[in-house]
């Protein structure tokens, strides 16, 4: 095939990262429409995408990412909006998924998002494997063995920044709320309430940890609606307010983590690549 590229189905293709100035940005795609072509016709067969960086131009290019939203820096953002302006942009969360695509803002994610597709394409046990010799961490305990379980975990962690109730997950998985709610307490030890919880404390100890953000920000950005419930939460769950955490760990500090944080299993936390 023309530039390389294989007619065959692909279950999987990755799209990296690339430079280019902007000013030349629209000769060079127009210089890439056997490739946008290409990655259009795979999405139809059935394959699975990501991309990194500019590389979700491409995407965009081919018409793949819908109304998005598509994950962007802050200093792209402007451009991208410009260029596309019928897609929503993120600019809060570094990996985003659309339909079978994922994306990642930029290079520095490729591993997590490599390590979700594996979770989400082959094997949870496989993907937290790869994470621990790669040394990595991640904001939400391991992917259950439960095939149900694991699905909520994934919608959970995915849409945890919004107001979410059990019904909506339940729909969502087309099971009972006591059903799901049994298998969760089974597997995890904790409702999906409280898993969700979970997810948005160790969102709020990573941006308190890695962030100047404002605690009041942080709270809005992990879907509180209210500072005082952000903070009864968070201390119920590290056992000390999120400015004395914030202090502690920025001084070198190693808060133990609340009993309200364990969970079974383990933490869990590429040129164009095809499969």
């Amino acid at each position: 095939m023309e530039d390389g590229l294989e007619a065959r189905p692909h279950l999987y293709i990755h799209v990296p990262d690339f430079y280019c100035p902007e000013e030349e940005t629209p000769e060079y795609l127009a210089k890439l429409h056997s490739v946008i072509d290409w990655l259009r016709s795979q999405y139809a067969g059935g394959a699975h995408l990501s991309a990194t960086g500019r590389g979700i131009e491409l995407l965009a290019e081919a018409g793949l990412t819908g109304n998005g939203p598509v994950p962007v820096t802050r200093g792209a953002a402007a451009e991208f909006r410009r260029r596309y302006p019928h897609i929503r942009v993120n600019t809060t969360d570094p990996i985003a998924e659309v339909d079978r695509i994922m994306m990642a803002r930029g290079m520095t994610h490729e591993m997590s998002l490599l390590t979700r597709l594996i979770g989400r394409l082959l094997s949870p046990t496989m993907a937290g494997t790869l994470a621990d010799a790669m040394g990595m961490e991640s904001d939400r305990p391991g992917l259950s063995d439960d095939p149900l379980v694991a699905a909520a975990q994934m919608w959970l962690s995915e849409r945890a920044s919004r107001g979410l109730h059990i019904g909506m997950l339940a729909t969502h998985l087309a099971v009972s709320p006591q059903t799901l709610i049994r298998r969760f307490r089974a597997k995890l030890g904790m409702t999906p309430r409280d898993y969700l919880r979970l997810v948005r404390m160790r969102s709020a100890q990573s941006q308190l940890r890695d962030t100047d953000r404002p605690v009041s920000q942080i709270a809005t950005l992990i879907g509180y609606n209210d500072l005082k419930s952000f903070q009864q939460a968070f201390r119920h769950h590290s056992g000390m307010s999120a400015s004395h955490y914030r202090a502690l760990v920025r001084n070198g500090g190693d808060p133990l983590p609340s009993p309200s944080g364990a969970v079974g299993g383990s933490d869990f936390a590429m040129p164009l690549i095809l499969c």
